[in-house]
């Protein structure tokens, strides 16, 4: 079906290869494309995330913040700064949204931010909601 969406969707980022892989499948099942990748290959250098990002062009970023909170924070804040990454819809997840929130402040910057319990679902939601009109919904803590 060509249309807006026919390009890449969605670019995944998370610490567990099994949330990734379901994520992709429920992505799909609604008819959206999308690339991923481990969050060691970029940790690593192994996955050069800049390129990466340029050569899909995803309209929407699903990113894991694992800890250790600051360092994670501050590589997402250096990315999110990135010529052609700074106006993408990025959609945060983490394990520990309160934890999160003592070790870098309020995070109210962020577009999205789910904390565990979280499920594909809500992250499906917010990635239509963040593709039909540009603007992502914001969670509630």
């Amino acid at each position: 079906m060509p249309g807006p969406e026919s390009a890449t969707s969605v670019a995944i980022f998370n610490s567990h290869a099994e949330f990734i892989d379901g994520l992709r499948e429920a992505l799909e099942r609604e008819g959206l494309t999308s690339v991923t990748a481990l969050l060691a290959e970029i940790q690593d250098g192994t996955l050069d995330l800049v390129a990466f990002l340029e050569a899909h062009d995803p309209r929407v970023i699903v990113y894991d913040l694992p800890r250790p909170y600051e360092r994670h924070w501050n590589f997402l804040r250096l990315l999110k700064q990135t010529h052609g990454l700074r106006k993408r819809a990025w959609i945060l997840t983490t394990t520990d949204k309160k934890a999160l929130d003592a070790a870098v402040g309020s995070s109210g910057v962020i577009e999205v931010i789910f904390g565990e319990p979280y499920g594909v679902r809500e992250v499906v939601g917010a990635v239509r909601h963040a593709l039909s009109d540009g603007r992502p919904l914001k969670a509630e803590e």
